[in-house]
């Protein structure tokens, strides 16, 4: 070769990791972001864990554990890998039933679920084997913390919905050879309900389909499949209520519902008021602050409360800064612009929305008449609309019905429930938005049937 010609250097680029090998081999270098754990996982016996590891770009991993503490130890488990800011709230929003928690505790319900179900012959679900690395080496750097396992340290096996008599015999059978005849206890919860429901009463058996397969292997799947047995419980308990509880001539007047029956329900965009602006200068701000909003927060902050004093009258702003704290973990602050938000811009639907659910967490339901006025559905606020997006209808459903059932009027608070299910909006916002109202009016048809004083 020629002493004046250079040889060419080639650069070469690995080939990127599939996700798999990336959490294999990656993901323990990433820092934990949150844990969150069921509540009242400690009664319960079973609960969901959810933890996060955070990428240098921002995205989030995340790997799901559904947790046996009785008898199968680690049921369930799968991953999603990369999610951005958005989809990652998604499925967070979809935990709010949940609470944080610290990693070690986390890791130590897991693996400890895992080696006492493993001492009775029940080996971890497959996909730990992949999942298993988005948590810490189980090793003597994770503190150890004594937590009780079993029952009375027993095997106490529960029969879930989705467990076939197969299954349950193949489970009493590994109990027997592991444990020995009488050291654990099987609980079929299917034999202690049996005639207290009705399962052909219901809402609406069009709307609602109870035989619904889902599918474990897929994270939203799986979440549905989370919440579909949910839905059938609140389903029994209303089945129940309407039978023991509810007056003929109520029945005849809940089904004379007129909630969403004067316009149309659509899933196309809505321009509102959070995202309409005055010139593209504005709208430049609104864009670009709210890339911030998720990669740099003190910058964020300080450069919307800029475009605040700057745009007073422009609600996306507040909106954003609300959003800022909230993926900050600054709740007290995200409440307190929330209801700024409704001082400055009372007659906006979703500032009604967000300060009424506000209210009601507080404990303030009281107020909630105040701030819709009376006004029993969204043709009442905007009398000139026809169509109103879907988003707008399940979020305008859910607060009613969360109001209804917070002042122990649940007629009225079936009103929207039963409307939410007429246009099928639990297919699409039930994990996120309408769980709660779901969870709270079904608690509150329990308490008027028992007269527990709490559940």
């Amino acid at each position: 070769m020629s002493k004046n010609k250079k040889a060419k250097v080639v650069k070469l680029h690995p080939a990127p990791l599939s996700p798999e090998k990336y959490i294999k081999t990656q993901a323990r270098s990433l820092p934990v972001a949150e844990c969150f754990i069921t509540e009242d996982w400690e009664n319960a016996g079973i609960c969901n864990i959810m933890i996060s590891r955070k990428h240098r770009t921002g995205n989030i991993t995340t790997g799901f554990y559904l947790v046996d503490l009785y008898c199968l130890g680690l049921k369930d488990t799968f991953y999603e890998f990369n999610l951005d800011q958005d989809q990652y709230n998604d499925i967070r929003n979809y935990y709010a039933g949940s609470k944080e928690c610290d990693y070690t505790l986390a890791h130590n319900i897991i693996y400890g679920a895992i080696a006492f179900a493993e001492d009775f012959g029940f080996k971890p679900h497959k996909l730990f084997e992949v999942s298993r690395f988005i948590l810490e080496e189980d090793d003597d750097h994770v503190p150890l913390i004594d937590i009780d396992f079993g029952m009375d340290g027993e095997p106490y096996f529960v029969r879930g919905p989705h467990d076939d008599a197969a299954k349950v015999q193949g489970i009493i059978k590994t109990l027997e050879r592991t444990a020995g005849e009488g050291n654990f206890t099987i609980v079929d919860l299917g034999d202690d309900f049996d005639g207290d429901f009705d399962d052909d009463e219901d809402w609406d058996d069009e709307d609602w389909d109870d035989d619904e397969d889902m599918d474990d292997a897929d994270l939203f799947e799986a979440m549905q499949e989370d919440f579909a047995p949910f839905l059938k419980a609140a389903k029994k308990i209303n089945s129940v209520y309407e039978k023991n509880i509810r007056s003929p001539e109520t029945k005849e007047a809940l089904k004379k519902n007129a909630v969403g029956k004067k316009y149309k329900l659509n899933e196309d965009e809505v321009k509102d008021e959070y995202t309409v602006f005055d010139n593209a200068a504005q709208e430049n701000d609104y864009n670009r602050h709210k890339d911030m909003v998720i990669n740099d927060f003190d910058k964020a902050v300080k450069g919307l409360k800029k475009c605040i004093s700057k745009y007073p009258d422009k609600p996306g702003f507040y909106n954003l800064l609300q959003s800022a704290y909230v993926y900050n973990g600054q709740y007290e602050k995200a409440d307190e612009i929330c209801a700024e938000i409704y001082k400055h811009f009372p007659q906006q639907l979703f500032a009604k929305i967000n300060y009424a659910n506000l209210l009601i967490n507080n404990e303030d339901a009281d107020m909630v008449a105040e701030v819709f006025s009376g006004t029993p559905d969204l043709n009442d606020f905007y009398p000139d609309r026809k169509t109103f997006h879907k988003y707008e209808a399940a979020s305008f459903y859910a607060v009613m019905c969360r109001y209804f059932t917070a002042i122990d009027d649940l007629d009225s608070a079936d009103l929207y429930m039963n409307a939410i299910f007429k246009n099928k909006l639990v297919d699409l916002y039930g994990p996120t938005i309408l769980r709660l109202p779901i969870v709270e009016l079904a608690k509150a048809k329990i308490l008027a049937m028992t007269g527990a004083d709490d559940l």
